[in-house]
């Protein structure tokens, strides 16, 4: 299984996760073509090969036409979760806007709701924290780990004027997470950084025992005084990834919630860190029916999680248990088909593959393009893929 090992040495970015993951060998004609699905105009992105410290890097502008907007969460929302992109790469995406939301209400003292994203909301914010997450599925990484984070002292400035280093924001995202004050005086981790890393990184527990396969080096905008500014990557290959198929089971029946609000307590419970959440009908210890909510996550993520069931949802009580899971080790490899190409996601089991299911989405993309009913585009997809089993 691939994994991504950061090294935010020199603090974190979201241009410096793009040039890292480009220096890790990212097909940027692909990164752009992803990030083209949203509904999103006149940006593109630059990339240069720079020196920071000594150290060779990849810098990446993107380059943004004068805006005046100032979106809520809804409106990422509304632009994300319409779209064609893989599931899992909005699933991170908005997990990192849902994060930053929660960050920026809890320093403002409103709701996630009325917080309006000042320079995060841009789009240029949209395209770093977007492009992380999809760079990372386009290098088939499932599982990121972090070393310490670095952040720098001094001030900043930002839309509500001059701030202490870390950001406030940035602060609240850090939470919970390994920090080395430096004696940079700049901000080295920026509000996006924290976001994107924070979502993507499951366990700050060390990596497992890993195949280096490539490193990369994003590189900042700027050349640090003390330190090189660079943000390095390793992409490797886990042998022993997955071999803790334990984790927690959270359970509670509830028969009094409204039902619009279930979509939203999934959502928040993913972006606590959850492996997965469901519901089931079922009926209440007074005969009501009722839905069965079911959560599976790590023990890292557990007071987290709590504390969302616990805000969002009428339960006075859940159940806990200790549980196992076989999770089968994955990649995607793109195939050809006379529709264009898709994504096929392979699952291996005893380094066997057992399991090889086109992305639906990309079907469906495909299906519109060609004018035909998505289910020809993916009898031939799967036509393809079968042959991957061999």
């Amino acid at each position: 299984m691939k994994i991504a090992v950061f090294n935010p040495c020199s603090g974190i970015s979201g241009n410096m996760i793009l040039g890292a993951l480009l220096d890790n060998g990212l097909s940027l004609e692909e990164l752009v073509a992803g990030l083209r699905v949203l509904p999103l105009s006149g940006w593109d992105i630059v990339v240069s090969k720079v020196i920071r410290g000594g150290l060779a890097g990849t810098h990446v502008e993107v380059v943004i036409p004068h805006e005046n907007v100032h979106r809520h969460l809804s409106d990422i929302v509304a632009l994300i979760e319409p779209s064609s992109l893989h599931p899992w790469v909005k699933e991170k995406a908005l997990k990192a806007f849902h994060l930053l939301a929660s960050a920026e209400a809890s320093v403002h003292g409103i709701s996630i709701e009325k917080v309006h994203f000042h320079e995060v909301g841009a789009v240029d914010a949209i395209i770093d924290i977007v492009g992380s997450c999809l760079g990372m599925h386009l290098l088939g990484v499932e599982a990121v780990y972090s070393a310490a984070v670095a952040i720098g002292t001094g001030t900043v400035e930002c839309a509500h004027g001059i701030m202490p280093l870390p950001a406030p924001a940035t602060s609240r995202l850090l939470q919970g997470v390994p920090i080395v004050p430096t004696s940079e005086p700049a901000e080295l981790t920026t509000p996006t950084g924290a976001a994107v890393l924070t979502a993507l990184v499951e366990s700050w527990d060390a990596p497992p025992a890993y195949v280096g396969i490539s490193s990369g080096m994003g590189a900042g905008s700027r050349a640090g005084m003390t330190r090189a500014n660079l943000l390095r990557l390793i992409i490797g290959s886990s042998a022993v990834a997955d071999e803790d198929n334990s984790c927690l089971m959270i359970e509670a029946v509830i028969d009094d919630l409204d039902p619009r609000i279930w979509p939203v307590l999934n959502a928040e419970i993913l972006s606590a860190g959850a492996f997965d959440c469901y519901a089931r009908n079922c009926l209440g210890k007074k005969g009501r029916p009722a839905m069965e909510l079911v959560v599976h996550l790590p023990e890292s993520a557990r007071e987290s999680v709590l504390s969302v069931v616990f805000a969002h949802s009428s339960t006075l009580g859940v159940r806990i248990s200790d549980v196992e899971r076989v999770v089968l080790q994955r990649e995607f490899k793109k195939v050809s088909t006379r529709y264009g190409d898709v994504t096929i996601k392979l699952g291996y089991f005893s380094d066997r593959v057992v399991s090889a299911e086109p992305e639906f989405e990309e079907c469906v993309a495909l299906a519109d393009a060609a004018g035909v009913p998505v289910k020809i585009v993916l009898q031939s997809a799967r036509g393809v893929a079968a042959e991957l089993f061999l």
